[in-house]
């Protein structure tokens, strides 16, 4: 471990089936009436495909605002007022919530039947409605409760949906799933180690020890945050003035992650702490803040 503090980890991730599914999107808009956009609610920016505006930026939108049930109340009603003001109808979502389906049926129909109550020569059988997200983010799920069977045909490798696919949700209702797509390139090291914290992208690419001293620079911003880091792992200390590398030798002492002479394992240390952070475990906590 470094002690002078650690270097952000430069995120560079668009492997080809991420290509191949921006074309299959572009091909497949003109068929489309309503797009929806799952984000983890944790991270409504930092999940969101910057592509998918330009995209589809004349069809309806949805936003579906998953893994509610882990992120900040308080920032988390900041955000829906947010997409309020924005016009776009937006839904809450998480694992444990078998309610999601009717509620998410219902918002389609909503926004579909506004689409077509000006045009009277034309009445609207079947709404047809795009799924997108980027890996990870829980669109799979998603779909395979709104279709009542796991529908979904999902690749090897976690997030990674194979092929484009129509799945009939209700009678008037057929949705197009497309594969979890990212942007070229993630600029902003900040919204890389959100999507890294969250889940979004998986450690196996990149320095653990780095996402996680970035992970606590991001919680003890928050004076609530950082209170609940200290009561998660029983730290009696003042941390004001530590530096993230000795917040998580604490965690590390903390939590019994010692090797041989009574070092710290900061690998095993730093894994802990993002499983942590990931499932909620410190604490109900977002990081795109408004």
């Amino acid at each position: 471990m470094n002690n002078e503090g650690c270097h952000k980890t430069s995120i560079n991730w668009y492997p080809g089936h991420m290509v191949k599914a921006q074309n299959e999107i572009k091909a497949s808009l003109n068929l489309i009436d309503i797009v929806i956009e799952v984000l983890d609610a944790r991270i409504p920016i930092s999940s969101s495909n910057p592509l998918l505006n330009e995209l589809a930026a004349n069809k309806a939108k949805i936003v579906i605002l998953n893994k509610s049930d882990l992120a900040d109340v308080d920032e988390l009603k900041k955000w829906i007022g947010y997409f309020k003001e924005k016009n776009i109808n937006c839904i809450l979502t998480n694992a444990n919530d078998n309610s999601s389906r009717k509620k998410i049926l219902d918002e389609i129909n909503v926004v579909g039947k506004k689409l077509y109550q000006n045009k009277d020569s034309i009445k609207k059988q079947i709404y047809r409605v795009l799924i997108v997200g980027i890996p990870n983010v829980g669109k799979s799920t998603i779909i395979n409760r709104l279709s009542g069977k796991s529908s979904v045909n999902v690749g090897n490798k976690p997030g990674v949906t194979k092929k484009k696919q129509w799945i009939r949700l209700k009678e008037n209702v057929d949705l197009l799933d497309t594969p979890g797509i990212l942007w070229p390139k993630i600029d902003n090291d900040d919204t890389g180690i959100k999507l890294a914290i969250t889940g979004n992208i998986k450690l196996e690419v990149l320095d653990v020890e780095e996402v996680a001293i970035e992970g606590i620079k991001l919680i003890v911003k928050n004076e609530k945050y950082k209170n609940m880091l200290k009561e998660k792992y029983k730290i009696n200390e003042s941390i004001d003035d530590f530096k993230p590398y000795e917040i998580l030798e604490l965690i590390g002492k903390k939590r019994g992650c010692l090797i041989s002479g009574g070092d710290i394992d900061y690998t095993k240390a730093s894994n802990i702490l993002l499983d942590d952070i990931k499932n909620g475990k410190i604490g109900k906590m977002s990081f795109d803040i408004l």
